[in-house]
């Protein structure tokens, strides 16, 4: 049987390569051993394995291990329970933060129905009511926004139960989305739901994912409305109707039965939210395999999923500034200022990353599986910081036994808008194989 599971719309997801990857797991490891997913990301590796062995799944974001927790933990989820959040959403405490916005979502809603891409590029341009309320532009939103703000700030909802619909509402989702996610998340956090907990946000998380209203279902950059002549594009109003008009709460109970009707498998499992390095040096001596797949462009991961890491940390970040032509302003993405920054994908560094991690798990007799995708220079894509030839070189230092083993012809997703298209390697995806037996 196949333990096949999306959870989100992932860069560079091995969803595809699951039986490539589980074929040569069991080539290395030994029964009864356990296996380390070390870079576990959607959790869509560490779920499939963990119905072969006892599983550690790591990542350094929160939203990961909250997704994996989910994937992996046993729980005895009833049906009432479900039914019980989902009549919480139509609370009168529900219904505070639904009238604080209510200008602003039959602003956008009206635009939608009557295909005013005029007043849909204002919400993805100036949209971000905590973003005005920071940088005080002016847009033709201005007066909802000021009244946003008020209506907030009196109903004593300038805090985290406005988090999601404050930061992103009318930029990465429709501003009704927004608050409905609010919402939930509000009833997620709740005591009487702790027991819950991951598998409930994990659920939201992959709704949040799929309503995304980007190129790519990522929170990289919100979708750039006009082209480089000014001309507001078409596709504002195509993906407003797609993405926009998609029913948050119907989406979210879809996503929680999916969770709830995963089998899972008899093993102890673990997820842990922490640095690599971390991980390695407190894994059981039980874990035999180490299963890794960093990232090896210049794209930052956390760029990509900075929304969901907000949406678990609940936390109300500090947003990350650019300087344009000498004008501080806050960045078009609303990235946390404090969003992870991996050494693996900065060049300077991650030859010794690599090669700590291969003397690390060298030295405490385990085997590792290294996940690579090459790089055709022929194309546009992004070069990697690192080479095969440079990291086979670098385990060769550590362990006996390295070889390359290859999936066959194989392309990742390419998650870029068609004007900034950056063409996938059609080079096949390999694993490098290290061991010291």
């Amino acid at each position: 049987m196949q333990y096949h599971f999306r959870t989100l719309n992932y860069l560079g997801s091995k969803l595809r390569l699951l039986n490539f990857i589980e074929e040569n797991v069991r080539k290395v490891t030994p029964d009864g051993a356990g296996v380390c997913d070390l870079f576990a990301g959607s959790g869509c590796v560490s779920y499939c394995l963990s119905h072969l062995y006892p599983v550690v799944a790591c990542d350094i974001q929160a939203y990961s291990a909250t997704i994996c927790n989910a994937l992996l933990q046993k729980n005895d989820f009833d049906l009432p329970t479900i039914e019980s959040i989902i009549c919480a959403t139509k609370s009168d405490e529900a219904s505070k933060l639904q009238k604080c916005f209510a200008s602003l979502i039959e602003l956008e809603e009206n635009a939608i129905t009557n295909k005013d891409l005029i007043t849909l590029t204002d919400i993805l341009e100036h949209g971000s009511v905590e973003a005005y309320d920071l940088a005080d532009g002016k847009s033709s939103l201005t007066f909802l926004l000021v009244q946003a703000c008020k209506n907030l700030r009196n109903s004593n909802l300038w805090n985290e139960k406005s988090l999601i619909s404050r930061y992103y509402g009318g930029v990465f989702f429709s501003y009704r989305q927004a608050v409905y996610m609010d919402i939930l998340l509000d009833i997620i956090n709740r005591k009487e739901n702790a027991k819950y907990k991951d598998t409930l946000l994990a659920a939201l998380l992959s709704t949040a994912s799929d309503m995304a209203d980007t190129v790519g279902k990522h929170f990289a950059q919100p979708i750039k409305a006009r082209d480089s002549k000014g001309k507001i594009k078409v596709t504002v109003y195509n993906k407003a109707v797609k993405d926009k008009t998609i029913d948050a709460v119907s989406l979210y109970k879809e996503w929680l039965l999916k969770y709830i009707a995963l089998p899972k498998g008899d093993f102890n499992n673990t997820a842990v939210q922490c640095d690599y390095m971390q991980c390695l040096q407190t894994l059981p001596d039980s874990v035999k395999t180490v299963y890794a797949d960093p990232p090896y462009t210049r794209d930052h991961y956390s760029r990509f999923y900075h929304v969901l890491e907000t949406m678990v940390l609940r936390d109300s970040p500090e947003l990350s500034t650019v300087n344009i032509h000498g004008v501080t302003q806050i960045s078009n993405g609303l990235y946390r200022k404090d969003r992870h920054q991996s050494p693996f994908c900065i060049r300077s560094q991650a030859p010794d990353a690599f090669d700590k991690m291969f003397s690390t798990i060298a030295k405490s007799n385990r085997n590792l599986l290294l996940s690579y995708s090459p790089y055709d220079e022929s194309k546009k894509t992004h070069p990697r910081v690192v080479t095969i030839q440079q990291l086979v070189s670098s385990a060769k230092k550590h362990f006996t036994n390295v070889e390359i083993v290859s999936a066959g012809q194989f392309s990742h997703n390419k998650l870029n808008s068609t004007e900034h298209f950056l063409e996938a390697s059609d080079e096949a995806e390999i694993l490098i194989v290290c061991t010291n037996n």
